[in-house]
């Protein structure tokens, strides 16, 4: 048998590895390290660890995090072209402020094919010629836009701009119908309103009838909420009637002052409807006035803050939303705006929760 030896020859520049082609590189790739799915998921890589291995020890929710990450990264890898870059403008009180950067966080773990980067600003500071300069600056840079705002002719204006430049803007929690906006995901406040109505109106004995509205600067959705519980109080509950209604501006420290003020003149109400935020300021009025435990407090947005005031017992009810689901919800909108397919907004749950049903 003859076998056939076959020689190459090569210099030195053969053993200089050439750049991996596009396709090379897709071929090769296993899968996001333990590191990279730890940085998107927020935990540590020992934690990443034991969920890829199915180890105990590890809670639930935790646990999805991680899946959700790796989902993510694995659906993202090689896309970063087609990737989504969507800005979140947020104008609201500290609280709200927070939870919805939580959300933005949990998108960018969950959502595929998607980053959001989210701006804040505290209603109480700011200037609305520079929040809606930032809204068209960062929103004509953006394949999408999610806004979270007041009633303002200058936003008005710039969200228009951006609709005629082609860039998508969704309304998030707060409508602004006349800045003729793509879309607004959220849910029906007016009945988020009703249903603060129908739980003061079954909760305060019918010998006791003054109700204290609280409310703060001109959100679109606060006007929504008041309409729908002074409708429910007229037809529903006639012996109730709102006695005052205390303009603040979303601050605790300027809402204690606003409650005590009205507490000190006219006594304690026999409930408290807050339309607004800071919550924290009327709880802190009642605990001060030595009301907490006797008048029914309702409030808006489940964070950290109000499940603690639930837990207390000074609020007894508190109304919300899926902050997380809905912003999952607008990115999708979007992206399939992009694509050309025309979809129904979302129309979130109304959420109702007591110190017995209060986990984040």
């Amino acid at each position: 048998m003859k076998f056939a030896l076959v020689t190459s020859f090569f210099d030195a520049n053969d053993l200089i590895e050439e750049p991996m082609r596009d396709d090379e590189e897709a071929s090769s790739w296993r899968g996001p390290t333990i590191r990279e799915i730890a940085e998107v998921a927020g935990v540590g890589p020992a934690t990443v660890d034991r969920v890829l291995n199915n180890r105990q020890g590890v809670r639930e929710r935790t646990r999805r995090r991680v899946n959700e990450a790796l989902g993510k990264l694995t659906s993202d890898h090689g896309k970063e072209a087609t990737t989504l870059n969507i800005r979140l403008l947020c104008e609201s009180g500290e609280t709200f402020n927070a939870a919805m950067a939580s959300a933005v966080e949990h998108v960018n773990r969950s959502v595929r094919g998607a980053t959001v980067t989210g701006s804040y600003v505290m209603t109480s500071a700011m200037e609305a010629a520079t929040f809606a300069a930032s809204m068209l600056g960062e929103g004509a840079l953006a394949d999408g836009v999610v806004v979270i705002a007041r009633e303002h002719p200058a936003f008005n204006g710039a969200i228009r701009r951006l609709e005629s430049i082609g860039i998508p803007v969704v309304c998030l929690t707060t409508d602004l119908p006349s800045s003729r906006r793509s879309a607004y995901i959220g849910n029906d406040q007016y009945a988020a309103g009703s249903v603060a109505g129908q739980l003061i109106g079954k909760a305060v004995p019918k010998e006791r009838h003054r109700v204290l509205l609280a409310t703060s600067v001109p959100f679109r959705c606060q006007q929504e909420r008041e309409m729908g519980f002074r409708r429910v109080l007229r037809t529903e509950f006639p012996h109730l009637r709102i006695d005052d209604r205390v303009v603040s501006d979303d601050v605790p420290g300027t809402t204690f002052e606003h409650i005590m003020r009205y507490i000190e003149s006219n006594g304690a109400p026999a409930a408290v409807y807050n339309v607004a935020g800071a919550n924290r300021g009327i709880a802190m009025a009642l605990e001060r006035a030595g009301v907490a435990q006797d008048t029914t407090f309702v409030g808006h947005e489940l964070t950290q803050r109000s499940k603690k005031l639930l837990e207390d017992g000074t609020m007894d009810y508190v109304i919300s939303h899926d902050f997380s689901a809905e912003l999952a919800a607008a990115v999708r909108w979007i992206g399939e705006k992009r694509r050309g397919i025309e979809s129904r907004p979302w129309t979130s749950p109304i959420l109702v929760h007591t110190r017995y049903n209060c986990e984040l």
